[in-house]
């Protein structure tokens, strides 16, 4: 039976690359019963919106634009040639009905026709390439910040739609334009108003995606069997999926109903589609299957990315199948430190139509006790400067806050106070959420409460060329973490498809034991941040909107659960310390501000100076959580010459340097270290060298390109004599094997101090 698809099936594939959502799409009602599948029809608010956010363009344009009658969806076949034929008054169409009686030719012999495609609105203008011509271009309208390439393609298929209903036309005169455009909210607007950003782009290479999906991949997927008990669809169950109108028919292959290892493969966490298609051609489709995959990483034919994550997926197929917390190969993470008096805990949602935060929230939590209520703000509408107010009344918190733990130290420090000192560190839970954070300050710097918060957050990381005291230099201050990277480090947990708090929290303490358990209105498949529905619903008080106190409950259960899970990794560091091998290494002192920035009397330069030294802290700590793996896989990852043996050394071309000949095994001659990297360190891969910045200068190394050339199998590195004669060194040499030497990329940043010192000087040049 011939399938009839459209330009929604086009945006599909693009969107999701799901074989079974597409091939759902092709069938009848009568298809999908047979299987059985229950198509949930419910309208999602993101749709509603979008239509709404067209509505509102639409009727902006006026009389620009022609419209369908009031009884009718589309604009009709009649008034769509007369539009087309240049004999209409309006410069736009909307609803523009594309239907070409005959099958185009990129459908030939698929077994496909076209059903009707409606375009948002078409543009005619007289043609400024071919006199006497009109130029038609299809415009795509999308309650949406950015224009994605599915939004693109969608457009394209569009076009070539298009084109046949011309080429039926026998039109000589009409063109469509080679670019296309998608019109979206606008960046300082909101989705409620009709101010949109034109996004224009050049159609060919979205053209030649079109045509390849229709020649090649749609027809094979139409060519599926569905039935009763046949279900030949590929299919992957993951976070995208929570959109789709299948997925509860999908979840039913990871749910509680099954047998833990019979569940499908998709339920373990950190799949992606194409892993998934390979390990289903090597005979692994269940949990179990997976479980038993020892070796996996072995296999020949794996991509790159799945044979370096083969122990990790294994490792959580077996959690599952066990229902058990375990370990993974990580020995310890760099990520969160041991001792903690005070946590700071953030949660941060986000509006994706509005690009706004939907809810914040903050709580200090001292020696594991709250010490007051949390700090809830819920903006109700997408305004920038509800967004900024939210912003000052929790950072504000924050601050007071770390103001007050740093009077405390202070005082310790200067002797007149014999209390003890405390420790304090800021937690969220998705590394998302410090991104968005961080997005909404960027969108408030013209604020002077927001500018000055800037600068207090960087005094979280005192620059080494401003702080004298040699204790405060340095990462002892990297001032936050997200919980969930912490946690997917080092445990394997029984949770399926998402590292969501709901279900990490409950894997992890318990339902009813401090874990968060959202009532229905909040739960998500697989993500605890606040759903669009929810966030929507509120900002356009519909009938069934949750309340913000409601909200404001929800981010506080998910605060109390991150204090649940703190409690746990610091219990879970201390069993693991009393057996000689501590989870938690990041080394923090007593919380101190560092004094350099005066954010009362900030200036412009103060906030280049500030953006510049937060660049340069999040190079380091990206280093130090790649050197907190273990060898194999910064090995595997091309990042370091592990196991490599000391054969010889001889004099250096620099005075007092000296230079060591090693010879590398084949498994570390793939890594990419070379003469030209200013970053490296040779050492026993010891975790308190490897990991300890303050270090790396007694350990640091570069490789030699010497002539004529060591063979492949050797490797010549130079030692400078500061390095040589540091006691760092002197030890490392007498303790390491002939084959326990290693050499990893660290962290090297020759702009920032440059660039630091440079605005410095500016700054003293406006002062004067």
């Amino acid at each position: 039976m011939a399938k009839g698809f459209s330009a929604t099936t086009v945006k599909s594939w693009f969107q999701y690359r799901c074989e079974r959502k597409v091939r759902y799409e092709l069938s009848s009602d009568e298809e999908l019963a047979s299987i059985p599948v229950v198509k949930d029809v419910r309208e999602q608010s993101w749709a509603i919106l979008g239509k709404k956010f067209e509505d509102g363009i639409v009727d902006a344009l006026g009389a620009l634009v022609l419209k369908p009658r009031r009884d009718e969806r589309a604009l009709s076949e009649s008034l769509t040639a007369a539009f087309l034929k240049g004999q209409r008054t309006e410069r736009y169409a909307a609803q523009v009905n594309l239907f070409p009686r005959n099958t185009p030719p990129f459908l030939q012999d698929s077994g496909l026709f076209l059903n009707r495609n409606i375009a948002d609105l078409l543009r005619i203008n007289p043609s400024a390439s071919r006199p006497g011509s009109s130029e038609l271009t299809i415009i795509d309208i999308k309650a949406t910040r950015r224009a994605t390439p599915f939004h693109k393609a969608q457009v394209a298929f569009y076009v070539r739609v298009l084109e046949e209903v011309i080429r039926e036309m026998k039109h000589p005169n009409l063109m469509v334009s080679d670019q296309g455009e998608i019109w979206r909210i606008a960046d300082h607007a909101t989705a409620e108003s009709t101010e949109y950003d034109v996004d224009r782009f050049a159609l060919t290479p979205y053209l030649r995606l079109v045509d390849d999906f229709c020649a090649n991949v749609l027809p094979d997927i139409a060519r599926k069997k569905l039935g009763d008990g046949v279900d030949e669809t590929f299919f992957h169950v993951y976070f995208k999926c929570e959109q789709c109108s299948f997925l509860e028919h999908c979840r039913r292959s990871i749910g509680p109903e099954r047998v833990r290892s019979l569940r499908d493969v998709s339920a373990v966490a950190g799949l992606t589609h194409e892993a998934k298609r390979t390990l289903n051609k090597r005979g692994v489709f269940n949990v179990g299957q997976l479980a038993s995959a020892e070796g996996l990483g072995r296999m020949p034919g794996l991509s790159w990315s799945l044979s370096k994550r083969a122990p990790l997926l294994v490792t959580r197929a077996k959690s599952l199948a066990a229902d058990a917390i375990l370990r993974t190969e990580d020995e310890h993470t760099y990520l969160m430190p041991a001792k903690i008096d005070c946590a700071l805990l953030i949660s941060v949602d986000h509006d994706p139509v509005d690009d706004r935060i939907a809810a914040l929230g903050y709580a200090r939590i001292e020696n594991g006790k709250p010490v007051r209520r949390p700090s809830i703000v819920v903006p109700i509408t997408g305004i920038l400067d509800d967004e900024r107010d939210a912003l000052i009344v929790v950072l504000s918190e924050l601050i007071m806050d770390l103001g007050q733990i740093d009077d405390h130290n202070l005082a310790i420090d200067e002797g007149r106070s014999q209390a003890e000192p405390l420790f304090a560190h800021i937690f969220l839970y998705e590394p998302s959420e410090a991104i968005n954070l961080q997005a909404a300050i960027g969108r408030h710097l013209d604020s002077d409460a927001i500018r000055s918060g800037l600068l207090h957050l960087v005094r979280l990381f005192p620059p080494e060329d401003v702080v004298p005291e040699p204790e405060f230099r340095g990462v002892h201050h990297l001032p936050a973490t997200a919980l969930r990277s912490v946690i997917e480090q080092l445990f394997a947990l029984p949770v399926a498809v998402a590292y969501d708090l709901r279900q990490v929290s409950q894997a992890v303490l318990g339902p009813g034991a401090g874990a968060y358990t959202p009532s229905p209105e909040f739960e998500r498949p697989f993500s605890s941040l606040l759903s669009i529905e929810v966030i929507r619903g509120l900002r356009e008080n519909a009938a069934k909107a949750q309340s913000r106190e409601s909200i404001a409950q929800d981010v506080d259960a998910r605060l109390k659960a991150m204090q649940g899970l703190i409690s746990w990794l610091i219990e879970e560091n201390r069993s693991a310390t009393e057996k000689g091998i501590p989870l938690l290494r990041l080394a923090k002192r007593p919380f101190r501000f560092q004094a350099s920035f005066d954010p009362l009397n900030a200036i412009d330069l103060d906030i280049l100076l500030a953006c510049e030294l937060l660049e340069n802290r999040a190079g380091l700590l990206e280093s130090l959580v790649n050197l907190a793996k273990p060898f194999q896989r910064r090995r595997d990852a091309g990042r370091s010459l592990a196991k490599i043996n000391r054969d010889r050394d001889f004099k250096g071309s620099q005075w007092g340097s000296r230079r060591f000949i090693f010879k590398v095994p084949s498994e570390s001659r793939e890594a990419e270290l070379s003469s030209g990297d200013m970053d490296l360190i040779l050492h026993d891969d010891a975790p308190d060298l490897r990991l300890n910045p303050s270090l790396w200068q007694d350990i640091a190394c570069r490789i030699v390109d010497l002539d004529p050339p060591l063979p492949p199998n050797q490797i010549c590195v130079e030692v400078r004599k500061q390095v040589l004669d540091s006691q760092t060194f002197q030890a490392l040499l007498d303790r390491t094997a002939d084959d326990g030497w290693f050499i990893d990329r660290a962290f090297f940043d020759v702009n920032s101090q440059r660039a630091a010192s440079f605005i410095s000087y500016l700054g003293r040049e406006v002062s004067a």
